[in-house]
C-alpha cells in the first residue's frame, strides 16, 4: 500500500504500473468533480491520483476564500512532482475548469516529464477575464442555507463577493504566465469543449487552439453538454475521448 502525502486525496491503484493519471478538480469543487472518471481510467488498469485543492469541499463558500490560487498551484505541481517519483513510463496530467488551468501550467512547462494530458471545459486563454460571480455567491448562498445561516451570509455578501474577485485577479494572473508558456507544449494535448457550458464561454476553447503552435491537439465539442462534464449524466462520448486520447498516446502504433 503506497502512503499518499495528500489530504483527502483520490488514489486508486492500477494494474498496469506503466501508466499514472493525474486529475484536478474546479474552483469550488471537490475530489468528487473526477470520481466517475477516475474510476473509468482505475478500470482500464491505470493507477489515478485526485487531489483536493486546499480549502475545497467545504459546508461554508468563506472556507474556498481563505486560500490563494497560488497556493493550488503550489499543490498542483507538490501532486505532479509525487508522481513523477512513482516512477510511471507514462504520466498524463488532465483538470476541470480551474483545474484544467493548473493541469495546463504544469504541462507548459520547458521540463514537463509527461507523456500529454489537457483540459475539461478550462478557462486557460480567454477573450475576458473570468466572470463566475454569479455562480459562486449562489453557491455561497445555498451552503448557507443548508446551516440555517443564510442571514450572516447576506451580511458579509458584500465582503465575500470582494474577495471572490481578489482571487479571480489571482487567477488572471497565473492564466497570463501560462498563456505565455504555451509554446513550450510538445506533447499530445487534449481539449473538452461543452456546447452548453454555463461558465465560460465555448468560443474560448478555440482561441486556446491558436496558442498551441506546437502541440499535437486532439479537440472535443460536446454540443448538449455543460460545464461540469466529467459528471454529466450524458458524458459517455465524453468518456470514450478521454480513454482513447490515453491509449493513444500510452500505447502508441
Amino acid at each position: 500500500m503506497i502512503n499518499v502525502p495528500f489530504d483527502k486525496a483520490v488514489y486508486l491503484e492500477g494494474d498496469d504500473k506503466r501508466v499514472g493519471v493525474l486529475l484536478f478538480h474546479a474552483y469550488t469543487g471537490s475530489t468528487r468533480d473526477m470520481n466517475l472518471l477516475a474510476r473509468l481510467l482505475n478500470r482500464q488498469g491505470y493507477t489515478v491520483l485526485v487531489p483536493q485543492f486546499s480549502g475545497h469541499d467545504t459546508q461554508n463558500i468563506k472556507t474556498v476564500l481563505e486560500y490563494s490560487p497560488n497556493i493550488w498551484r503550489q499543490e498542483a505541481h507538490e501532486a505532479y512532482h509525487w508522481m513523477l517519483l512513482q516512477d510511471y513510463d507514462h504520466l498524463l496530467v488532465f483538470g476541470l475548469s480551474m483545474g484544467g488551468v493548473m493541469a495546463t501550467d504544469i504541462i507548459s512547462q520547458k521540463d514537463f516529464k509527461g507523456s500529454g494530458g489537457g483540459i475539461f471545459n478550462a478557462p486557460v486563454v480567454t477573450e475576458e477575464p473570468i466572470d463566475i460571480s454569479n455562480s459562486f455567491m449562489h453557491l455561497g448562498k445555498f451552503l448557507a442555507s443548508q446551516r440555517h445561516d443564510t442571514e450572516t451570509f447576506m451580511e458579509e455578501f458584500d465582503d465575500i463577493l470582494e474577495e471572490h474577485w481578489q482571487q479571480m485577479k489571482e487567477l488572471e494572473i497565473i492564466k497570463r504566465e501560462i498563456a505565455s508558456k504555451l509554446t513550450n507544449i510538445h506533447v499530445p494535448f487534449y481539449i473538452a469543449q461543452s456546447g452548453e457550458d454555463e461558465l465560460i464561454d465555448p468560443e474560448d476553447s478555440y482561441l486556446l487552439q491558436d496558442y498551441l503552435v506546437n502541440a499535437r491537439i486532439d479537440f472535443h465539442y460536446f454540443p448538449h453538454n455543460t460545464h461540469s462534464i466529467p459528471t454529466n449524466r450524458d458524458r459517455k462520448e465524453f468518456d470514450r475521448s478521454v480513454l482513447d486520447f490515453v491509449k493513444q498516446v500510452t500505447q502508441p502504433l
